[in-house]
């Protein structure tokens, strides 16, 4: 059975204004316990902000989080996936890119993100399940 983006992403639709503030953005993502913001223009995802991105671009910088604008930390374009994408080749775009969020984007519109949380999830799922299998058969 093959597992694809859209089976293993949390569903998470709600994207920020360029204009918002770093401080009002980091508010937000408290609420929502996530580490990243996605970024719109137009209703389209078009960055992300991460919780580096704050640490590097706004904490060490020693930069008023109450005057940075998500437009001028974000991280473009936006590297996202299909929702149809094999996970297989999500954890490859992931480990070669160095990310540990991708967004699921399907006709334009952000539906979900794959976080390196969930492809921990499916390998501990995989793994239980590989161990199921050797316990009832023995190993080969």
């Amino acid at each position: 059975m093959v597992l694809y983006a859209r089976d293993i992403m949390k569903e998470y639709t709600f994207m920020m204004k360029e204009e918002t503030t770093a401080s009002q953005a980091a508010k937000i993502m408290s609420n929502d316990h996530v580490g990243f913001a996605i970024i719109e223009r137009d209703g389209k995802p078009i960055g992300m902000v991460t919780e580096w991105d704050f640490v590097n671009k706004i904490v060490s910088k020693d930069l008023n989080p109450k005057e940075v604008l998500l437009k001028d930390i974000m991280n473009t374009p936006l590297m996202s996936v299909d929702p149809k994408t094999p996970t297989d080749q999500v954890t490859v775009l992931m480990s070669k890119k160095g990310v540990r969020r991708l967004p699921v984007i399907e006709n334009g519109k952000l539906i979900g993100v794959i976080t390196s949380r969930d492809v921990l999830r499916i390998f501990k799922d995989y793994m239980d399940n590989l161990s199921d299998v050797i316990a009832r058969f023995g190993s080969f």
